[in-house]
């Protein structure tokens, strides 16, 4: 494949591939469903090893302001759909509730990577301030 600096053709980093599934769901089998970018995401981080949406547990605990032993994608439900059971991640979301979700996921993580990549020690940093918060 023809290369574009350090990425072959077709390839896109974590933040395009973000806006693509966001912006054309369909092209990646996906039905715009919060639960479907819920599987899509944890399966594209555990093809990165864990790596794309490493500290990102950590950094919604931060936003959520106590410790849970709740996944990401309850901790989005249960910041953005207040009154939504958060144990229960996207099952028994509502229409109006699951577009709030989706729209939360992807705010989420646009201000995630935002933090991660602000600085070199963007991830240390999100770390730090986890282990600072919740000390034991």
């Amino acid at each position: 494949m023809a290369g574009f600096g350090d990425r072959r053709a077709g390839e896109f980093s974590f933040r395009e591939h973000l806006e693509l599934i966001r912006t054309r769901p369909g092209m990646y089998g996906l039905d715009g469903s919060y639960g479907d970018y819920v599987t899509y995401l944890s399966g594209y981080d555990a093809g990165t090893q864990g790596s794309a949406l490493l500290g990102f547990r950590e950094w919604l605990l931060l936003k959520l302001g106590r410790q849970s032993s709740f996944v990401w994608s309850s901790l989005i439900t249960e910041l953005a759909v207040p009154g939504a059971s958060g144990s229960f991640g996207h099952r028994g979301l509502d229409e109006e509730q699951d577009h709030r979700a989706v729209g939360a996921l992807f705010q989420f993580l646009e201000d995630f990577l935002q933090d991660r990549d602000a600085e070199r020690d963007g991830l240390r940093v999100i770390f730090r301030d986890y282990s600072l918060r919740f000390a034991e």
